[in-house]
């Protein structure tokens, strides 16, 4: 599975000149704990998350941002954003196309993919994707046959 899958693609940046205030602002209001940060091109030039927004000193978000940012490809394996997100210790990656936003992936993104599954109604095959698989790998039904699940029965 790649990033494209499971990413989240309507992205909430802010500019590198905004304010702290307005950074904060942005984030208690869509309810999310880090920030891509864009330049007047649209080009990721950091992250600012609450931390830097409690831990640092300055008035806009050029002065506490982040600036070395991991990020990966919409082609990552999602495997490779675990690695990564567990073992830098970091909480989400921006997924970038020539130096663009694309979408992100956070942690919650991956717990979501986790929990979400397809049954098909054939032979019951599980198959863990966001998106409903094209065709059963075990028996070939196409994907009308497919049952979306969540969280699996019993939990």
């Amino acid at each position: 599975m790649k990033a494209r899958e499971i990413m989240t693609r309507n992205v909430i940046c802010v500019n590198d000149d905004a304010t702290v205030e307005d950074a904060a602002r942005l984030m208690t209001r869509n309810r999310i704990s880090g920030l891509p940060v864009i330049n007047s091109h649209g080009m990721l030039v950091g992250l600012v998350t609450e931390h830097d927004l409690i831990a640092k000193e300055g008035r806009t978000v050029k002065e506490i941002m982040t600036r070395s940012v991991i990020s990966v490809s919409a082609d990552t394996e999602v495997e490779q954003i675990q690695h990564l997100l567990t073992n830098q210790r970091i909480r989400r990656v921006p997924v970038v196309e020539n130096g663009k936003v694309v979408g992100i992936v956070s942690r919650s993104d991956l717990v979501r993919q986790i929990a979400m599954r397809w049954v098909c109604g054939v032979c019951g095959e599980i198959v863990r994707t966001l998106d409903p698989p094209k065709h059963c790998p075990r028996c070939g039904a196409d994907t009308h046959a497919f049952t979306r699940e969540v969280v699996p029965p019993g939990m």
